[in-house]
């Protein structure tokens, strides 16, 4: 992934809105995280660099934590269906 301020908008975007989905607040996220490349791997990775606004409220750290460990790792959320027959889709 070529980083770019695109890119860390659409993170900030993504992020942003899984907060306000799961705990219902708007948080500013711009210099929550930043972009570096893994040392063993070579691979660009979000690393959180997270402020006392976020590390202040555990659950919204520990959440955050886990959507850039599910982004750094390829792991795509899935949605819930509105069916049991129907079958699991990719969101992203």
């Amino acid at each position: 992934m070529e980083v770019t301020e695109q890119n860390k908008d659409i993170i900030e975007y993504y992020l942003s809105l899984n907060v306000q989905q799961h705990f219902g607040i708007d948080i500013d996220l711009k210099d929550e995280f930043i972009f570096t490349e893994n040392i063993v791997s070579k691979k660009i990775i979000i690393a959180s660099t997270f402020s006392e606004k976020i590390l202040s409220k555990p659950e919204i750290k520990e959440f955050l934590a886990g959507l850039i460990s599910d982004i750094n790792n390829d792991i795509q959320p899935r949605k819930r269906s509105n069916s049991d027959d129907e079958p699991m889709k990719n969101v992203v």
